[in-house]
């Protein structure tokens, strides 16, 4: 095995422009935070300290979640996740594919190494449009102070996983992309990857769930569609296979992503967070039926269909769905753009010793 070794020189105060990278070693050692780096799939990785965050449009509010088994409430203020990624010139996509955003998700680091991921589709204004905050102030004191410079919010999360605290690094990645099955109506979907048992759901076993109704209104197009769907939480779906954890890293569930593709190719991708009872508690449907009659015997939409409330337009509705699958998104490689920028940003800075090991992608089993 070959080692990758980078010579760099390290200046203290200096934050090289274009170059945003955190190492592991200084991060470790930093108990508060200081900047936050905003790198991986985003068009100009940056740095920014605390003029920079407080130079972007500002927004407060007030959050109430359980923090180690008791409650909390705290008014927030700082730009929201959104325009920070913005600040780094948005999440790259690639045009030719529909709504590629929303394959995207993104993983908040603090300084203890602590993790946690949030979905594009999540905060993105089109769809989910959350506004969690990369906050800098707060009524409790705890920012900037020892929550350090900035702390991540989740506004509506059950318990506070999410809210990374001395934030260090928000890191952009593209999800694992399914292949098209060849389109066309399904009548069933498996569940695999960083699964227990690796499962094929069918309408009678989707049916066997206990049920759920939602009445949903979103934008499909510029037209406006309301339907009254039912079926089976997404998180239910995802209890059957059961979703491999390692006991060892806390909130382990909040690093993993599920990725929904339809027949087609077409793919979304959700973070665990924002699903899971303990956290976002979103009740996202895999839909059997409906009363507009786009599921079913000759519904266009196949046997089942995601139903995401809340979002306004239906981009994470996937069609036809033909696969479910779970993966570990810190763990996953980086995609080799990313290391092309980062090799860019080391060459000829200096000469101080960086080793890094190939990273292995996660283990996964695939049905």
């Amino acid at each position: 095995m070959h080692q990758l070794i980078f010579r760099i020189a390290i200046v203290p105060g200096l934050i090289i422009p274009g170059l945003a990278v955190s190492l592991a070693t200084s991060a470790q050692a930093q108990t508060v935070s200081t900047s936050v780096s905003v790198t991986g799939n985003v068009n100009s990785p940056t740095v920014l300290n605390s003029s920079g965050l407080q130079a972007l449009p500002q927004a407060t509010q007030t959050d109430s979640y359980t923090a180690a088994g008791k409650p909390v409430t705290d008014t927030f203020t700082g730009p929201t996740l959104w325009n920070v990624l913005q600040s780094a010139g948005g999440i790259k996509t690639n045009p030719a594919v529909k709504n590629d955003v929303l394959n995207n998700y993104i993983i908040a680091t603090g300084t203890d190494g602590y993790k946690a991921v949030i979905s594009a589709g999540e905060i993105a204004p089109n769809f989910g449009n959350k506004a969690d905050l990369v906050a800098i102030q707060d009524t409790s004191g705890g920012l900037p102070g020892s929550n350090g410079l900035a702390r991540v919010t989740a506004p509506g999360d059950n318990a506070g996983g999410r809210y990374v605290s001395n934030l260090t690094n928000l890191t952009v990645a593209s999800a694992i992309r399914q292949s098209s099955t060849g389109g066309g109506l399904t009548s069933s979907f498996k569940v695999d990857g960083a699964v227990n048992t690796s499962m094929t759901f069918n309408l009678a076993a989707l049916q066997a769930l206990p049920a759920c109704t939602e009445t949903v209104t979103y934008k499909s197009g510029s037209t406006s569609v309301t339907d009254t769907y039912t079926g089976a939480l997404l998180w239910n779906v995802l209890g059957l296979a059961g979703i491999q954890l390692d006991s060892s890293i806390k909130n382990d569930i909040l690093r993993k992503v599920i990725t929904v593709t339809g027949s087609d190719g077409y793919q979304v991708a959700f973070s665990a967070g924002e699903l899971s009872p303990m956290f976002g508690n979103e009740p996202i449907l895999v839909a059997y039926a409906d009363t507009n009659g786009q599921l079913g015997a000759g519904g266009a939409d196949g046997f089942a269909r995601l139903v995401v409330p809340g979002d306004i337009a239906g981009g994470r509705y996937v069609s036809n769905i033909a696969d479910l699958y779970v993966f570990d998104g810190v763990s996953a490689v980086p995609e080799p753009s990313t290391w092309a920028m980062l090799l860019l940003g080391f060459a000829g800075v200096g000469f101080v010793a960086f080793r890094r090991k190939p990273q292995a992608a996660p283990a996964m089993v695939r049905g």
